[in-house]
C-alpha cells in the first residue's frame, strides 16, 4: 500500500510543500526526462532543477491543463457511472521512498483504489492510437506505468481533449517496462544524492539548463579538449552540408511539382506548398519617426548563442 505524503487539498502547485517533497525523489511525471523520452525536459536538466530548486516554468499549455482538468475528469466520470473517481493527493512506494506520484484522480470500487487516471488536451491527435486501446505517446503512458506502481494498482486510464472531442485510452500495468524505469529512476536518485550530474545529451532542455548555469560569459579563453572541438568542427561542417542538400531537393521538388499545391510519391504525401501575405510592423521606421510609441511597445529578450569562429583554417567553411 503506497504511502500518502500529502492529501489531496496539499497537493497543489501553489503549496511549497509539495515542491519539497518532489525535490527528493522521482515523480511520475519526471520519469519520462529520465529515459530521455520526454519532449519536455531531459536527465541533466532535470536534476539540476532539482539539484538547485529550480521550478519549471508554467506554459500557457500546462495552465490550459491545469484548467481543463476537472472538465476532462467529469466527462470521464459521467461514462464510467458504475467507478467512483476522487482527487488525488502525494504519494510515495512504501519500499522505494523515492518513488512518488500525483494522479490528477483515483478510479475507486467498494474494495478501494483499482486504477490511476490522467486528464490531458491536445492540440492534434499526432501520437495518439484508437480510442479505447492503449496506444498512446511513450512519455504518458510511462507517467501512468509509475503511477500504477507507487499506488501498487494494474489499470490506467488517460482522457483526452483534443481536435473534435473527447477520447478515452486504458491500459495494465507493465512490469517489464517498470523494471526498467526503476533501474533508471534508481541511478538518478543516486547521481542526486552524490552531486553527480547526468551526462549531457541532445535535448534542447540540456542546451537551456547550461545556459541557465553559466548566465553570462567573462572575458578569456576556455581550453576545450579535442573531442569536444572536433565534434563541433564536424556537426557545423555537416549541418552546412545538409543545408546545401535541401536547398538542392526543395529546387528539384518545385520544379516537379510545378503550379500543384501537393508533391506526392507512391500515394502518400511528402510536402505542401502554400503561398500567402504576411503583414509586419516596420520597426526600424516606427523607432525612428514615433520613438515614444515603440518605447512603449519594446520589450527585451537575452540571446545566448554560439557563432563559430570563422578564419581560413575553419573546417566548415
Amino acid at each position: 500500500m503506497s504511502i500518502e505524503l500529502l492529501p489531496p487539498a496539499e497537493a497543489t502547485p501553489d503549496n511549497p510543500r509539495w515542491h519539497e517533497l518532489r525535490r527528493q525523489g522521482v515523480t511520475a511525471s519526471e520519469i519520462a526526462e529520465i529515459l530521455g523520452i520526454s519532449p519536455w525536459g531531459s536527465a541533466f536538466s532535470l536534476y539540476w532543477r532539482k539539484a538547485a530548486g529550480w521550478e519549471a516554468s508554467t506554459t500557457d499549455a500546462m495552465e490550459a491543463g491545469r484548467r481543463l482538468e476537472p472538465v476532462i475528469a467529469d466527462w470521464w466520470a459521467d461514462r464510467h457511472p458504475h467507478l467512483a473517481v476522487r482527487p488525488a493527493g502525494l504519494y510515495a512506494h512504501p519500499e522505494r521512498p523515492w518513488q512518488l506520484a500525483t494522479p490528477d484522480r483515483l478510479v475507486c470500487t467498494e474494495s478501494g483504489v483499482v486504477a490511476v487516471l490522467e486528464c490531458k488536451w491536445a492540440s492534434a491527435w499526432d501520437g495518439w492510437g484508437e480510442p479505447g486501446s492503449d496506444d498512446v505517446p511513450v512519455h504518458y503512458r510511462a507517467q501512468v506505468l509509475w503511477q500504477c506502481d507507487v499506488l501498487d494498482v494494474d489499470e490506467w486510464h488517460i482522457a483526452v481533449l483534443g481536435p473534435g472531442g473527447l477520447r478515452a485510452y486504458t491500459g495494465r500495468r507493465d512490469e517489464t517496462d517498470l523494471r526498467i524505469m526503476r533501474e533508471h529512476a534508481r541511478r538518478f536518485v543516486e547521481r542526486l544524492r552524490a552531486d553527480e550530474p547526468p551526462p549531457l545529451d541532445d535535448h534542447e532542455a540540456t542546451v537551456t539548463t547550461l545556459r541557465r548555469i553559466h548566465p553570462a560569459p567573462v572575458d578569456g579563453e576556455a581550453e576545450i579538449s579535442d573531442a569536444t572541438a572536433r565534434l563541433y568542427q564536424r556537426a557545423r561542417a555537416l549541418r552546412a552540408h545538409a543545408d546545401r542538400l535541401l536547398a538542392a531537393a526543395e529546387a528539384r521538388l518545385r520544379a516537379e511539382m510545378g503550379d500543384r499545391a501537393i508533391a506526392a510519391h507512391r500515394g502518400r504525401r511528402i510536402a505542401t506548398r502554400t503561398v500567402y501575405t504576411t503583414r509586419r510592423i516596420d520597426t526600424r521606421r516606427l523607432r525612428g519617426e514615433q520613438p515614444d510609441i515603440a518605447a512603449q511597445y519594446e520589450t527585451t529578450a537575452i540571446t545566448d548563442r554560439l557563432t563559430p569562429a570563422r578564419s581560413r583554417h575553419d573546417s566548415d567553411r
